[in-house]
């Protein structure tokens, strides 16, 4: 075939596509026609031009717009499975926003908040609230997420954290995290909890609106001396930003291997806790046998008697995860950083 047929292919092929773009709105258009440079160095980028409207995207602007493709399919998903999902809600927390600051916000993160709170309306405004005023005022949790930090990638040896990819028998996505490294002078309070939230971010990108998702916290490698490491201010915030702000239905948290001194720990986190998440806390300290009905074994790793693969390999890819959505955890920081909850505009009833 020769390159005359083959531009005449691409040419129907282009238009086809060109058809398809007109009836975006918003999208740029794509520029005239002209043949292929088969002979040109700058083939690659003839074809980036024509593939993005006139425009060759730079790594970052390609990556931005997948993450964008994926939220877009995971809030129609999420529409499918839960009809309580309406224009209207989301228009209505949209409007709420804007007048803080925040005017463009996933429709799929929208969808994520009314449906953490069963969709009643008010209680999804507080949420939102407290989930953009702890993210805006708290950079110690919340900012420099980037997984190639040397600070996170130290912590990611001390710690190992996976999203199982079975979920339970009710739907439930189950998140895990456990010690590697015993030494309490390896251990960074505020990188564990910042880790802990960027894994229930990357579990909502993956997974959409779910039924909901299960704590797993292994002990077995905790020493009396990691809790010398704590940060009272930063456990009352992450426990505040658990009850008050995350955008997800928290129905489980379990604790195994549990450690002598675990009523010292519960006993510093008492005091920040509501009534409702103490009674979601479930502790095993020795044979964890009695998990089982509530977590099968096709949904545990082998390590904890499952029929799963190791926690090492959930761990690193795990951590593949949270590399490929660097670009994603750098915008949505850009995003709240413009939140303003004491300076409305409007205030949206």
């Amino acid at each position: 075939m020769g390159h005359s047929a083959i531009d005449a292919d691409i040419e129907s092929l282009y238009r086809r596509v060109k058809g398809i773009r007109s009836t975006v709105p918003n999208m740029a258009a794509p520029p005239p026609w002209w043949p292929i440079p088969w002979k040109s160095s700058d083939l690659t980028k003839w074809f980036a031009s024509r593939l993005h409207g006139g425009v060759a995207f730079t790594k970052d602007q390609s990556i931005r717009k997948s993450l964008k493709i994926k939220t877009d399919c995971e809030y129609l998903k999420s529409k499918r499975s839960f009809r309580q999902i309406t224009d209207e809600i989301l228009d209505s927390l949209q409007k709420w926003a804007n007048d803080r600051g925040l005017p463009n916000i996933p429709k799929e993160q929208l969808a994520l908040f009314a449906h953490s709170c069963y969709f009643d309306i008010e209680a999804t405004r507080r949420c939102m609230n407290v989930y953009y005023s702890l993210r805006a005022t708290t950079p110690e949790l919340f900012n420099n997420r980037d997984f190639s930090l040397d600070s996170l990638q130290q912590s990611l040896k001390t710690l190992e954290f996976a999203i199982l990819p079975k979920p339970d028998q009710n739907g439930n996505w189950i998140i895990v995290q456990r010690f590697m490294d015993p030494r309490p002078s390896q251990y960074i309070f505020n990188d564990n909890l910042k880790l802990l939230f960027m894994s229930y971010d990357a579990n909502l990108y993956t997974n959409g609106c779910s039924e909901g998702c299960i704590l797993l916290v292994d002990m077995a490698k905790t020493r009396f001396g990691h809790l010398t490491r704590l940060s009272i201010n930063s456990l009352r915030k992450s426990i505040e930003y658990v009850q008050e702000g995350l955008p997800m239905r928290l129905k489980r948290i379990y604790v195994v291997n549990a450690p002598w001194f675990m009523d010292k720990v519960i006993a510093l986190m008492r005091p920040f806790m509501k009534q409702e998440l103490f009674e979601m806390i479930h502790i095993y300290s020795g044979d964890i046998s009695g998990l089982y009905p509530h977590i099968p074994l096709e949904c545990l790793p082998k390590d904890y008697g499952g029929e799963l693969d190791c926690m090492a390999n959930f761990h690193k890819e795990h951590c593949m995860k949270l590399d490929q959505l660097r670009n994603y955890f750098r915008e949505e920081e850009a995003l709240f950083r413009n939140y303003s909850p004491n300076n409305v505009k409007t205030a949206s009833k």
